[in-house]
């Protein structure tokens, strides 16, 4: 490095360094285990440096490879040890040295009151207002502790590493924690998007008993199920060494992947962004097709459609993974901060939007003076043209078979079906709305 032309480190020197500090350390003695990873480097680059004829023995004794591992960092990377060590060691002293500034636990903390307050309101108005628990809220509630326990990783992993960035300021087992959380995190990521998918499903199914509805769930799930098993077994099965974690700088170990790790993440990122959207536009037809008027229809595919803001998390953790994934960011900062609090974002949002439609059949019973009048002030009840369909011919309709139980209740203020003597529902079907299926005096109450 000429003092006339100051040598400017590159992101490939950046990621070399890091990746030369973490090897060095590893497959070093535990005493260097808990001291920064550069220390190994800096050693022996002073010990080359400093004595007259070095030889392998004493780095062995005082390092405490053994000699396979020393015969690799002395020749077996293309340079000798004498000649690798100080440039790299040079290098330490131009390359940035970022400190860990975390993030995500504001993130997750924030989102964790609000997903939780939104949960308890959704399970009151389950109960209040359709009578019981289903199935789906069951699956919501599941969902709701595996992005708790998802999170709550997600910031170990934060403060894993100390106080910093760059993985040759890190010590071995900062790093080796770190390693670890991720891919814990990487392995169950998928587990806890299927659990929130599955809750909104299940709830599509048990709506309505409209045909192409339930073909649209069963496909949807199926694609669902299907990418997640991908994500997962890819993720650890990819590679001919199944526990990625302890080989993460193992040299003897011959660790190589059929697959790409970033091709693996972004396939399944992309089918799961795919998924989300379908989800969510799936009860719009149905939807669109029953009898109501403009502004009932409205606020319905709003109810429904809010959930497309979750995707946004989504495209947004893809977009990280891309730019972070291997060596963070090119100053050298490792951190996965941003990928995580994306996914952290998209998992909470999905939730709370999935939550919506139980919410606003809850506003509907406790405010009915608010949400269930038209501008006007007229009784949405009294609207003809306000009312749902029913089970007609395969038409769409807010309908639910008797062992289903009252599970349209999500839909809000629509009121029974039409009166006409032409018109009336099948026997065996049971037409609900949280307004003409309350009790005589409450409902009389209401109306006054």
């Amino acid at each position: 490095m000429s003092a006339d032309e100051p040598y400017v480190p590159t992101e490939e020197d950046i990621q070399s360094l890091g990746s030369l500090c973490i090897y060095m350390a590893a497959n070093a003695a535990p005493k260097w285990w808990n001291v920064p990873s550069d220390s190994v480097l800096k050693w022996v680059s002073d010990y080359y440096l400093t004595t007259a004829e070095p030889n392998q023995a004493d780095i062995m004794a005082e390092i405490g490879w053994n000699e396979d591992y020393m015969m690799l960092f002395d020749g077996g990377l293309g340079l000798n040890l004498s000649d690798l060590a100080p440039f790299y060691a040079d290098l330490l002293t131009i390359v940035p040295h970022p400190k860990v500034n975390s993030f995500i636990i504001p993130v997750f903390g924030a989102f964790t009151a609000i997903t939780t307050i939104i949960l308890a309101l959704r399970l009151w108005s389950r109960i209040s207002v359709a009578g019981k628990l289903g199935s789906f809220d069951w699956a919501t509630v599941v969902a709701y502790f595996l992005i708790i326990a998802w999170g709550a990783l997600a910031v170990h992993e934060s403060t894993a590493v100390g106080e910093w960035g760059f993985y040759c300021d890190q010590t071995w087992t900062e790093a080796h924690s770190y390693e670890r959380a991720y891919d814990i995190l990487t392995f169950t990521y998928p587990i806890a998007i299927l659990a929130i998918k599955v809750s909104l499903l299940l709830f599509y199914h048990q709506l309505s008993a409209w045909r192409p509805l339930r073909i649209s769930v069963y496909v949807t799930g199926f694609i669902c199920f299907a990418n997640s098993m991908c994500g997962i077994f890819l993720w650890v099965y990819q590679c001919n060494v199944p526990n990625l974690w302890d080989y993460m700088a193992d040299f003897m170990v011959a660790k190589t992947c059929k697959l790409d790790q970033m091709t693996v993440l972004m396939a399944t990122g992309g089918v799961g962004i795919f998924t989300d959207v379908v989800i969510w536009l799936i009860p719009i037809p149905m939807v669109w097709q029953l009898q109501l008027n403009t502004r009932e229809r409205i606020l319905a595919v709003c109810t429904f459609g809010v959930g497309l803001v979750a995707c946004v998390g989504s495209v947004m953790r893809l977009v990280a993974i891309r730019q972070l994934l291997y060596y963070g960011n090119v100053d050298g900062n490792d951190s996965r901060d941003p990928i995580n609090a994306w996914a952290v974002v998209e998992m909470n949002l999905a939730l709370i939007c999935a939550c919506v439609p139980a919410l606003r059949a809850l506003a509907i019973k406790h405010i009915p003076r608010i949400v269930s009048r038209t501008s006007d002030g007229t009784d949405v009840s009294k609207n003809s043209k306000g009312s749902s369909s029913y089970k007609e011919h395969g038409k769409p309709s807010i309908v639910s078979d008797e062992d289903q139980g009252t599970n349209a209740s999500e839909l809000g203020d629509y009121p029974g079906p039409r009166n006409s003597n032409t018109e009336k529902p099948e026997s065996n079907v049971k037409v609900w709305s949280p307004i003409t299926n309350y009790k005589t005096d409450e409902y009389s109450r209401m109306r006054e």
